[in-house]
């Protein structure tokens, strides 16, 4: 809402009003400059002179750097100018993760309905939440044309602007644009004053503030209160801050003790009303004291237009605190507990919270954030409960294990795993704990496992869990409605059924998970999301894509259903439609579900879902026949370089190593891309170096068969199919169409043509059902000559696999440029239709956004084009993509 600044002392600018109407076409304006250079004031006057434009604006506060609190604030602004509209749907609820991932999409969508809009975030430097200032970076690029934001802030935010900058799509106002002239600062000093200032102290004034709004208006108050002299044009003088604590302590000085006394006391109060301010100073004019404070300019602004919240001017309310705690630090604190209570009376959690702790007031604080905190986490703003909890010493929380656990809960899901474990260690040690509490603590840390390198360590916790919830009449904690017995067993099946999948035992997996499906507490729709999910993905992993499809559809429906579109926890259902799309040999349909997997899993840094998506990435990228980019991403080294050499892999691997099953698929997915780019030999060294022993998990012992296959080591690739036909079970259609493959492929090279068409046609037998195509095209030449022998008499998933064969692709057409594209821009240029922006196809591709704008140069000059556009016209045309479909076409 805007503040409301006394009409009398505003000073009218219409050169800075005619640069903001006129950057209303650019995604962005920004406007940079100290405290009190008259940003917020100036934004009002626009807003004034644009009564017809629709303004969603937020007055950031420091509690906004909770992600969802900020993205409710947003939404609840854009929905009152729908409201506003009329005629139009209401805005899609937020999901539970807050404004990032998936959810911008569907923001942008509905943007695109809105007349002109303009979204105005003012004090935007109270936000440090990096992964909030990424998601508004993430806004600024996926906004329609018809809206525009303007951000309003103290210091440059850590959000790179750059593409905006180099294409002249932002507009920037700074502290020397925003200075007043001295026409201006004439004006405003007569209007505080009420009387004309001489030339000369106007010319002073002037110079020494160097146009500081703030500065002149603390300038004018003190002639107001002292009168005009030399003397004070002298010594106003100094930095922007000493200038306004020095002229602040001369505008109180010349105050009423009682006037004086009174604002030292609101001081201590942060957004005031009158019922408030009548309770805490035990008064009943409140609202006639805002009036006069108001009109007497003594830094009071109002927050809304009805001026009934109040506050005052930062820095002038920083030094009234200072003062009143230097004079009477009791009286403060008996301030800030009397507005607590007021607050707590009301239900008015967050500022009762924020005044306790200011009143160093610990256990009435622990004693409010657990009794009632639960409404602010259901409310998803996490980072708030947590920043309370955190502001109390240790001491005074030590012997509190209900707080330990909650916090433990709360930084785990914000992936803060190590902090998170700790607290649920000290509580499942503690000799005090109750078996209710340590089961809660044990199912909770059970839970860390998609973040965790030991899986084992998990299933421990989880078998832990789940045997003292057996108990009879088990008492549990209420934290936040978390830590009741039926959701804490659900909790603990599904993470022992996510254990078993990342230790690579399929089977148990299953098991735990269709159980954890059956319990009363996956009612609660996050964890029915996340167990769809993870059995989709488990599914998917095997090779049951059609199993998987249904189920991470599901997922997907229960989560927009349940206004979880955006929660980390629908991460599994968006890999495993990644992973079908593959399957299926539909790499391009995998980019959007793997990109939104990216975003979902790094929301809350799930470290072994990013691992999975790593390898994902590299299965497309192989299908692609990028080999470099699959060998990269491959990579188990951490920190992104390769133990040494100094070639950086695309981006960072994720934090700690990839558990045991998604290590052996990305060794296999490495010796894949060494067999197939002409290095079978170093994909069979792999093997046998691989530490956790020879051909210890069946993907691996498939690609060492074919390496020796490659290899013409057809007697050692028998020995290997023969001596691990046990190992295919789990994994099961996926191997067993690989190794019915691998049989043909053996059986082609022993000469006995039928009995490889015969393995091969097995093969395809046991695909169909699925569609499986990514096996046959990851195999060989051989095997894929077999396929095109078999396709006249079976059609269907042959005549798939022949057409997507990487020797009848498109790649012919790449042949015939003057200069070909190589296989990263091939890869970039497939991903240009889909509208990703540069730094969301960085991601995509993991590389930096500097590589992905020199790749994009490089294929606009290779087509002999100048822009996105005329580059996917031309490719289309060429045959390089896909041309449109009847229903792009449509949408087109």
């Amino acid at each position: 809402m805007v503040e409301q600044v006394a009409a009398e002392y505003l000073v009218q600018r219409p050169e800075l009003l005619r640069r903001l109407d006129h950057a209303r076409d650019l995604p962005l304006t920004m406007i940079v400059a100290p405290a009190g250079a008259g940003k917020t004031v100036l934004l009002q006057q626009w807003a004034a002179t644009e009564p017809d434009l629709d303004m969603a604006w937020i007055d950031i506060e420091p509690e906004d750097d909770d992600p969802m609190r900020f993205s409710r604030r947003l939404i609840s602004a854009l929905s009152a100018i729908r409201a506003r509209i009329g005629g139009l749907a209401p805005m899609s609820a937020l999901g539970a993760g807050g404004l990032g991932g998936p959810f911008l999409d569907h923001l942008a969508t509905e943007l695109a309905s809105f007349p002109e809009t303009v979204i105005v975030l003012d004090d935007l430097h109270h936000l440090a939440n990096p992964t909030l200032l990424a998601d508004i970076g993430r806004l600024v690029a996926a906004i329609p044309p018809n809206v525009h934001l303007v951000i309003a802030t103290r210091s440059d935010p850590p959000i790179a602007w750059s593409r905006l900058r180099l294409r002249n799509r932002m507009h920037e106002l700074r502290q020397l644009d925003l200075a007043m002239t001295r026409d201006e600062s004439a004006e405003l000093l007569a209007r505080i004053t009420r009387r004309d200032i001489g030339a000369g102290a106007v010319d002073a004034i002037a110079s020494r503030t160097e146009g500081w709004a703030a500065g002149l208006q603390l300038a004018g108050l003190t002639l107001k209160f002292q009168g005009e002299s030399d003397e004070f044009v002298e010594e106003l003088s100094g930095s922007d801050r000493l200038i306004a604590e020095y002229l602040t302590e001369e505008v109180l000085d010349a105050l009423s003790e009682s006037t004086r006394t009174l604002l030292l006391r609101m001081s201590a109060l942060d957004v005031m009303t009158a019922e408030l301010v009548d309770h805490v100073l035990q008064r009943t004019d409140a609202q006639q004291l805002f009036e006069r404070l108001e009109h007497e300019s003594m830094f009071l602004v109002a927050i809304d237009p009805q001026r009934t919240r109040v506050r005052f001017h930062q820095l002038f309310r920083d030094l009234l605190r200072y003062r009143l705690r230097a004079e009477d630090a009791a009286e403060e604190q008996r301030l800030l507990v009397a507005a607590a209570d007021f607050h707590l009376a009301h239900g008015e959690l967050t500022p009762a919270v924020e005044y306790l702790l200011r009143a160093r007031e610990w256990g009435r604080a622990l004693d409010a954030i657990m009794t009632r905190g639960s409404d602010v986490f259901e409310r998803g703003e996490m980072h708030t409960v947590i920043r309370w909890i955190t502001s109390v010493p240790d001491h005074a929380r030590a012997d509190r294990l209900d707080v330990q656990l909650e916090l433990g809960i709360l930084v785990g899901m914000q992936g803060e795993i190590v902090l998170a474990v700790d607290a649920f260690r000290r509580v499942a040690n503690d000799p005090r704990a109750t078996t209710g509490e340590r089961a809660a603590a044990d199912a909770w840390m059970s839970a860390t496992v998609q973040w965790s390198t030991s899986p084992e360590e998990t299933l421990r916790a989880a078998e832990r869990a789940l045997g003292r919830l057996a108990a009879d009449s088990i008492e549990t904690p209420d934290l936040m409605g978390l830590t009741t017995p039926e959701l804490l067993r659900t909790l603990a099946t599904g993470s022992a059924g996510r254990s078993h999948f990342l230790l690579g035992d399929l089977g148990e997996a299953e098991a735990w998970l269709e159980q954890g499906l059956a319990t009363e507490g996956v009612a609660y729709p996050p964890y029915r999301v996340g167990l769809l999910g993870s059995l989709a993905l488990l599914h998917a992993w095997s090779g049951r894509v059609v199993d998987a499809e249904l189920l991470a559809g599901e997922a997907i429906d229960t989560a927009m259903a349940a206004s979880l579109v955006a929660h980390p926890v629908i991460a599994d259902a968006y890999l495993a439609q990644a992973l079908v799309a593959h399957e299926q040999g539909r790499p391009e349909a995998a980019a959007h579900p793997l990109r939104n997997g990216v975003i979902s899993a790094e929301a809350n840094h799930r470290s072994q879902l990013s691992w999975i998506a790593r390898y994902e990435a590299a299965l497309v990228a192989g299908l692609e026949g990028r080999f470099e980019d699959a060998l990269e991403l491959t990579e188990l080294v951490p920190h992104g370089t390769d133990g040494g050499t100094g070639r950086s892999t695309p981006t960072p691997a994720p934090a700690g190593g990839p558990a045991p099953a998604v290590r052996d698929r990305l060794v296999a997915a490495r010796m894949n891309a060494l067999r197939r780019s002409g290095h079978a030999e170093q994909a069979l060294h792999l093997h046998s170096t691989d530490r956790r022993g020879l051909g210890t998990a069946s993907s691996i012992a498939l690609e060492a068969v074919a390496a020796s296959l490659t290899l013409g080591r057809v007697d050692a690739a028998k020995a290997l199919l023969g001596d691990t036909a046990d190992r295919f079970r789990a994994e099961q259609p996926r191997a067993a169409v690989q190794r019915l493959l691998l049989r043909g492929w053996t059986a082609a090279l022993e000469g006995t043509r039928p009995a490889a068409l015969e393995f091969v046609d097995a093969a395809l037998a046991r695909a169909e059902p699925e569609g499986l195509v990514a096996p046959f095209l990851e195999s060989d030449a051989v095997v894929l000559d077999l396929v095109a022998e078999l396709e006249p008499m079976r059609g269907g998933l042959a005549a798939t696999i022949v057409a997507l064969d990487g020797r009848r692709s498109p790649a012919r057409a790449n042949a015939t440029l003057a200069e070909p594209l190589t296989d990263r821009e091939l890869e970039i240029l497939g991903h240009l239709p889909d509208h990703s922006t540069t730094a969301e196809l960085a991601s995509l591709c993991f590389v930096s956004i500097n590589t992905i704008k020199t790749h994009t140069a490089h294929i606009y000059r290779k087509l002999g084009v100048t822009g996105r556009s005329a580059a996917i016209a031309r490719a289309r045309e060429l045959g390089l993509l896909a041309p449109l479909s009847r229903a792009d076409h449509l949408r087109a």
